[in-house]
C-alpha cells in the first residue's frame, strides 16, 4: 500500500508541474521542451526506487562494434562521463562506482545497476519520441527540434554511456561478461535437471570506469541509489 502511494504522489507531482508549465508557457517553447524531458526523468528516478523498469537481456548484449570504445568516445561520451561524474549530478548516483572491493559479486551488482539505469533512459527516449513526433505533426518545429535535443542528451547520452561503461568493464574484468552469458544456460539446465516435488501438486521447500581507477560515470535517472 505505501508503495502504490508513492507512485501514485510521484505521478501526481509530475503531472502537476507539466501542467502548470503549459499553462505557463504554453507546448510551443524551449522552457516546455526541456520540462517533458526533465519531469519525466526526475519522476521515473524516484519511481525506479520501487518499481524497476528492464529490458530482456538480450537487449543489453553489446554489439560488435560497441566493443571498441572509440565509436562512444567520438560522439563525446567521456565529456559527458566527466560533466556527470565531477558535477553536482553525481550525487544522484552514488551507486554506479567500481566498488572497493573487487569481488564477481560486487562487479555483478554493479553492471545489474548500470543495465537498471540504462533500461530507465531508453524507456524514456522513446516515450519522449512520441512528443517529439506529436509536435512535428502539430507544426510546432521548434518544441519538435527542442524536445528532441533534451531528449538526445537527457536519455540518448545516458544510455550510451551506460553501455560504454558496461565495454570498459568487461574489458577490465572479462570474466564478468561470461558468467553474465552463461547464468541464464545454467539456470535452464538447473531447471531441467531438477528433481520433481515430493509431492504431487505442492512445491519443494528446497528448490566495475573500467580504465581508470576513478568511479564509473553516474547519471541522473536514479537520485540515491
Amino acid at each position: 500500500m505505501g508503495k502504490s502511494l508513492s507512485v501514485a504522489g510521484a505521478t501526481v507531482v509530475a503531472a502537476v508541474v507539466l501542467l502548470f508549465g503549459v499553462r505557463l508557457r504554453g507546448a510551443t517553447d524551449a522552457a516546455f521542451a526541456f520540462l517533458v524531458v526533465w519531469v519525466p526523468m526526475t519522476w521515473l528516478g524516484t519511481v525506479s526506487r520501487i518499481v524497476q523498469p528492464r529490458l530482456p537481456p538480450g537487449y543489453h548484449e553489446l554489439r560488435e562494434f560497441e566493443r571498441d570504445p572509440r565509436l562512444y568516445e567520438l560522439l563525446g561520451v567521456r565529456i559527458v562521463k566527466r560533466l556527470l561524474r565531477r558535477g553536482p549530478i553525481a550525487v544522484f548516483n552514488p551507486g554506479l562506482h567500481v566498488p572497493t572491493e573487487r569481488s564477481p559479486q560486487r562487479l555483478a551488482e554493479l553492471e545489474a545497476r548500470m543495465k537498471d539505469a540504462e533500461a530507465s533512459h531508453v524507456v524514456l527516449l522513446l516515450a519522449t519520441l512520441g512528443v517529439v513526433i506529436n509536435a512535428a505533426v502539430r507544426g510546432w518545429w521548434l518544441a519538435a527540434g527542442l524536445t528532441l535535443l533534451f531528449d538526445v542528451l537527457m536519455n540518448g547520452y545516458p544510455v550510451m554511456l551506460q553501455r560504454y561503461n558496461r565495454a570498459l568493464l568487461y574489458a577490465r574484468f572479462p570474466t564478468l561478461q561470461a558468467d553474465a552469458r552463461t547464468a541464464p544456460r545454467r539456470r535452464g539446465v538447473e531447471r531441467r535437471h531438477a528433481l520433481p516435488p515430493p509431492n504431487k501438486g505442492r512445491t519443494s521447500a528446497m528448490s566495475y570506469s573500467a580504465t581508470d581507477a576513478e568511479s564509473m560515470a553516474t547519471t541522473p535517472t536514479h537520485p540515491a541509489r
